[in-house]
């Protein structure tokens, strides 16, 4: 049997890489093409034209294609990582608030860890590896389920870092689980394979590079992703990487750690007065003008009488009384355009889908920094 050399595999590994490169860029450039003009056919076409759906099918394929090249460029530049000191868990909560679960029966149970949890990472790279798991995992559950997001310091030593392919010492665990329709050994041993999907006949636009392309994302961060799965019981990937060592403090932060300032009013209803005293005050250094209530009824009586002066409602699910939903759908009648915050410490249930459906612009979980905080609200504020 031939034994390729580490340098000739090194040399492999580059020239396809090259190649993967050079190939999505062509790609893109003519599928820039290819949708510049079918665009202004589109806009030279009656939509009762016959040519009217065949042209946005041309669109529709175009997307996919671009999807597929903006793959392959991904895998090019895999090893192409710029480390930073990173929080785990503001970045997992991040890429978590970005999905819209609407009409999924998903439950989403977080639990970030009590404390920071500082890798040294690219931010970037590492969201589009949780992003791919996370995406994954909701396509495991057609008929809906559990989604569970976990993050957690964790010490692997010893034996139990040479079976996962670690070093002994301190890591940081991102574990996405689900109670979907699970794999066998054998799928399991092909997860990683590049356009490789259990659910190709449900999902055929879902394959592509994802789980190849996060294996080797976390690779060039050091760590490794372990994956367990049972048939009909769920699967759990989880994202190890090494903790950051105390003598990297001095890194630059990155863009995510700015504030975002804002100028609007904002009414925070909640329950709980320590809630509303912090959110007056994180609100107030932001530059907003801040309302409070602290019942669904109360919001109401407020909105009522101030609602030309209120832009965005930070509402708590779980109240006495009226409870998020309730609260929600009456603000609606007031202002059917009206903006809402839901901020909940507990897991996106079948009420928090509810709203999401109903209009409700996003969800900040708890507890919150003040910088996710401002974040989200320029988010919901456009």
């Amino acid at each position: 049997m031939e034994h390729i050399t580490t340098a000739t595999q090194f040399e492999k590994t580059d020239a396809v890489e090259a190649l993967a490169n050079g190939i999505a860029h062509d790609v893109n450039n003519l599928l820039t093409t290819i949708k510049g003009h079918a665009s202004m056919m589109l806009n030279n076409v009656n939509p009762t034209d016959p040519l009217y759906n065949h042209i946005i099918e041309i669109l529709s394929s175009v997307d996919k294609g671009s999807d597929f090249a903006n793959q392959l460029l991904g895998f090019a530049m895999a090893d192409e990582v710029y480390l930073r000191r990173i929080d785990a868990n503001r970045l997992v909560r991040s890429v978590v608030e970005t999905f819209n679960l609407d009409g999924q029966r998903i439950i989403l149970d977080v639990s970030l860890n009590a404390r920071p949890l500082m890798i040294r990472g690219d931010s970037e790279k590492i969201k589009q590896v949780v992003t791919d798991i996370i995406n994954n995992a909701l396509q495991a559950m057609p008929e809906g389920g559990k989604l569970s997001v976990r993050t957690e310091a964790a010490a692997i030593l010893n034996d139990a870092a040479e079976a996962v392919g670690l070093e002994s010492g301190l890591f940081c665990k991102i574990t996405i689980s689900d109670t979907g329709i699970g794999m066998n050994r054998d799928t399991l041993e092909k997860i990683f394979k590049a356009f490789y999907s259990y659910n190709h006949k449900q999902f055929p636009e879902k394959k592509g590079l994802g789980l190849t392309f996060a294996k080797k994302i976390v690779k060039h961060h050091n760590g490794v992703i372990d994956v367990w799965s049972s048939p009909n019981v769920g699967s759990s990937f989880s994202v190890i990487l090494p903790l950051a060592e105390d003598n990297h403090l001095n890194d630059m932060p990155s863009a995510q750690e700015e504030l975002k300032l804002g100028h609007e009013s904002v009414l925070l209803v909640d329950d709980e007065q320590r809630i509303l005293d912090v959110g007056r005050t994180i609100c107030k250094a932001l530059g907003y003008t801040v309302f409070t209530a602290a019942s669904g009824k109360d919001a109401l009586k407020i909105y009522s009488k101030k609602k030309n002066d209120i832009n965005v409602v930070v509402l708590d699910m779980i109240m006495p009384g009226m409870d998020g939903l309730d609260v929600f759908m009456a603000l609606k009648k007031l202002n059917p355009d009206i903006k809402v915050l839901l901020s909940t410490g507990y897991a996106i249930d079948d009420n928090a889908q509810e709203m999401l459906r109903q209009g409700c612009k996003g969800y900040i979980l708890k507890p919150y920094s003040m910088v996710d905080f401002s974040h989200k609200l320029r988010e919901i504020l456009g």
